[in-house]
């Protein structure tokens, strides 16, 4: 076998898989999306206290969700913010939430004063384990915080009856998956209230913004005076009538731009399309990989429609007959696909226990002087399915190239990678490769 034969590897010298120039990037920015853009600045609004385009923006969005309330802030870490305040959140009360997700949603609690309390994920789903979550409920608990990671939505049944015996509120981050739906109702839907990003790697997106869906009007009253300053602002001014600001509650200044709210809505009108285009892909890959052994596709119910904001592929090293590390086992079968030319990454590398901001939680990490503070030893043992999850998988969709913009003949590429790769396994786990690298460094005495 050559270098140039199109079956040798491109991680050492074959050709690639996938031509860079067939990927579509993301975002995806078209005519009507600058035309709306365009208007907002020839108008000269481009911001205003309850404008016409974020107010557009709110009712559009909580229909889509069935909902009767949205507001909406300017990043998807205010909406946490908002929404963990307005569930009630005060100093010492526990949040839990799962251990493999993302930082955001941790720190909202923190900065609410709140205790971030972590279950293992959900073996299959990657979800909050809910069948774990009795055992880490306190007399101090008083939410829980389901992260839809990836974008797929479980256990909302499960969860629901969980929180109402317990009394317990339910804040949802929303932040991958909105338009996933689990038994035809949408994210957002679902718990006390909603946290949704508006990130520019998310299939809804522009470029930042975050929004909150609830159906308590007491809650959205809760968001919508910690989002403005603590303040009672009304969206409609009568004739005659005068904003003044007169803050009754400590609050933040969150407000979305006229700008970015009329791109979101000129996005909305394609996220049904970007999710289907993305449905399909998922679809194709589980298909084309289905007779691979060791490459395990995400999980889907049946009855729960994902996002697929990432596509976690699981590895099981064993299945080559790979006796090291399981990092290192995930790191050369990544380097492989990204030399093929596959967007691939491993979006996250640990469990939010790890972060050194956590461990130092009962040493009030808001504090200046936290730099000074020593670290509690991290300990994988106490979340095996995260830890291990983390240690063995990789994520296809990888920005700036997600799975709802690519063409089913880049997909057919990708799933033509992993024959390659798996034909070539022993080469694979021999051959030089590059780990990876994260930025910044993580000290190994940190862990």
């Amino acid at each position: 076998m050559t270098a140039t034969n199109a079956s040798a590897l491109a991680m050492q010298g074959g050709k690639m898989t996938v031509r860079p120039a067939a990927l579509s990037p993301w975002p995806e920015i078209t005519d009507a999306d600058r035309r709306a853009v365009n208007a907002v600045l020839d108008r000269g609004d481009i911001w205003a206290i309850h404008g016409r385009e974020a107010t557009a923006l709110e009712d559009e969005w909580a229909e889509y969700c069935g909902v009767a309330h949205c507001h909406a802030v300017n990043t998807g870490t205010a909406a946490l913010r908002c929404a963990v305040v307005a569930a009630g959140i005060q100093e010492g009360d526990e949040v839990i939430l799962p251990a493999f997700g993302y930082i955001a949603s941790a720190q909202a609690v923190m900065l609410a004063r709140g205790v971030p309390v972590f279950c293992d994920n959900d073996p299959r789903t990657y979800n909050l384990d809910i069948g774990a979550v009795e055992s880490v409920i306190t007399s101090r608990t008083r939410a829980l915080m389901p992260v839809y990671l990836h974008g797929l939505v479980t256990d909302t049944s499960a969860i629901t009856e969980l929180a109402a015996r317990r009394n317990l509120a339910v804040i949802p981050d929303a932040a991958q998956a909105a338009g996933a739906t689990e038994n035809g109702r949408r994210a957002g839907g679902f718990g006390t209230c909603t946290a949704f990003s508006l990130n520019g790697q998310k299939p809804f997106q522009s470029a930042e913004g975050g929004l909150i869906t609830t159906d308590d009007p007491e809650v959205f009253t809760a968001v919508s005076r910690f989002a403005a300053l603590g303040e009672d602002r009304p969206r409609h001014l009568k004739p005659g009538e005068t904003r003044a600001s007169w803050a009754g509650y400590v609050g933040e200044q969150y407000r979305l731009t006229e700008i970015t709210a009329t791109l979101a809505r000129s996005q909305l009108r394609r996220l049904d399309s970007y999710l289907a285009t993305a449905r399909q892909n998922a679809a194709d890959l589980a298909a084309g990989l289905a007779d691979i052994p060791g490459f395990d596709p995400p999980y889907v119910p049946e009855e729960c429609e994902s996002s697929h904001y990432r596509w976690r592929l699981r590895l099981d090293p064993a299945a080559y007959g790979w006796e090291g590390s399981l990092t290192e086992f995930r790191d050369r079968v990544l380097y492989g696909l990204q030399k093929e030319g596959v967007a691939a990454d491993t979006w996250q590398l640990h469990p939010l226990p790890a972060h050194p901001v956590i461990r130092r939680r009962d040493r009030r990490p808001w504090a200046p002087s936290m730099d000074a503070s020593p670290l509690e030893v991290w300990n994988p043992g106490r979340y095996p399915v995260a830890s291990r999850l983390l240690a063995s998988s990789i994520t296809l969709g990888a920005d700036p190239y997600p799975l709802h913009v690519q063409r089913r003949e880049v997909i057919a590429d990708y799933v033509r990678a992993f024959h390659k790769l798996a034909e070539n396994m022993k080469t694979v786990m021999t051959a030089p490769y590059e780990p990876v690298r994260p930025a910044p460094s993580i000290p190994v005495s940190d862990l």
